[in-house]
């Protein structure tokens, strides 16, 4: 096995280019690379230091660390200015040329692909094609160990060539992204100062995105659902009337953790129930009122064998946009399920997404949730008898 930093780029929206343009591309690319690279190898020695993967819509450079390696640290930010400015200047009738590099330092094994040529292969590779998936167009991202390699605890300020006062490198970082298969990563981002328009030097789109799966229909409340009910210690549920749920705890189908902590249910006022227009079949208004009786005695009765958890009955006269189960919201790990209500619609027909909490920091669609629930908390009254008042 052998060290090595891998360059991952590809040009953006490459498919939706005409085949003509996507091999003017290639070509001019392939063209760009190897004229730039011919001093970072000795061409004559059988040099093994780079090596080249092809990848469709761009390619993966490989530079081999060792003794023999023949380059430096400016260089190698050279090649990634030209990168980007070869971008810059490939814009042509069918739009402008945008790439997404992305960085990564590691160990790489070597192989003969099935044409015999050198090639390499490893986790070294997958997770630098990770690192560019998660840059925007025009962007450049490091991976953490790429940024230590080549930065560490150096100024992350750069005005040595290729850069200067007019022009400097700035490092920013770590930014946490979410790549394919739920994989939470440190980026460091790459920024030019003053600010061009070839190069983005806005944090990554990745940054903000969070695990959302859909619900298939029809709707049920699965063994999944409900065994991380059981273990969850925080529980908000928004609901037309929660049925399901109450015959779930009614029947002890559903047992609640020892260790809740918090359980607040929210229902819709009368006033708010009858500005919703949902469409029939829906519950008539006593079956509503039937509910909030149900839950008021349910949760007075959970309250008494969880004497020191937070429970809340609270009702709400804002019209019902959406239902939402919310485990252990404020915690990586959390998960918030909606269930939004659509225009001629059955409630039980309407899909639902789940949102996951994955990583250190919630990504701002999840805390846009966190807040709505915070709103229904501090804008409803806890409609169940004072501890004080319990027969």
């Amino acid at each position: 096995m052998s060290a090595a930093t891998v360059v991952f780029m590809d040009i953006v929206g490459f498919s939706r280019k005409s085949t003509v343009e996507q091999r003017r591309l290639i070509e001019s690319l392939t063209e760009c690379v190897r004229g730039e690279l011919q001093t970072f190898r000795n061409l004559e020695d059988g040099d093994l230091s780079l090596i080249f993967l092809p990848t469709g819509d761009g390619m993966a450079i490989t530079f081999i660390h060792g003794q023999h390696q023949h380059w430096k640290l400016s260089s190698f930010f050279s090649f990634i200015l030209l990168l980007q400015t070869w971008a810059r200047d490939e814009a042509s009738s069918e739009g402008t040329v945008y790439l997404r590099i992305g960085i990564h330092t590691g160990l790489i094994e070597h192989i003969q692909d099935i044409n015999g040529a050198n090639n390499v292969c490893g986790d070294t590779i997958n997770y630098a094609q990770r690192v560019m998936d998660a840059a925007n167009p025009r962007q450049v991202l490091f991976s953490e160990e790429a940024f230590r390699h080549y930065i560490g605890n150096d100024s992350r300020e750069h005005i040595e060539p290729p850069f200067s006062t007019n022009c400097m490198a700035i490092f920013e970082g770590p930014i946490e992204v979410l790549a394919k298969h739920r994989l939470r990563m440190l980026v460091y981002k790459m920024t030019l100062k003053p600010a061009q328009e070839w190069w983005c030097n806005d944090d990554p789109a990745a940054k903000d995105e969070a695990i959302i799966s859909l619900t298939p229909l029809p709707k049920e409340m699965g063994i999944g659902f409900i065994d991380r009910v059981q273990t969850a210690e925080h529980l908000a549920f928004v609901q037309l009337t929660g049925l399901r749920l109450i015959q779930l705890l009614s029947s002890r189908d559903l047992n609640l953790s020892s260790a809740l902590k918090r359980l607040w249910v929210f229902i819709p006022g009368p006033l708010a129930y009858h500005e919703s227009y949902l469409r029939p079949p829906r519950p008539t208004k006593q079956q509503l009122e039937d509910s909030i009786n149900r839950w008021s005695g349910i949760l007075t009765s959970i309250r008494s064998s969880h004497p020191r958890a937070d429970i809340k009955l609270g009702i709400f006269e804002e019209p019902p946009y959406i239902g939402a189960s919310f485990l252990n919201w404020e915690w990586p790990g959390g998960r918030i399920h909606v269930s939004p209500y659509l225009w001629g619609v059955p409630a039980d027909e309407c899909p639902g997404y789940e949102l996951e909490w994955v990583g250190e920091k919630p990504p701002p669609v999840y805390q846009t949730y966190m807040r709505g629930l915070l709103y229904l908390n501090q804008n409803t009254k806890n409609i169940l008898p004072n501890r004080r008042d319990n027969p």
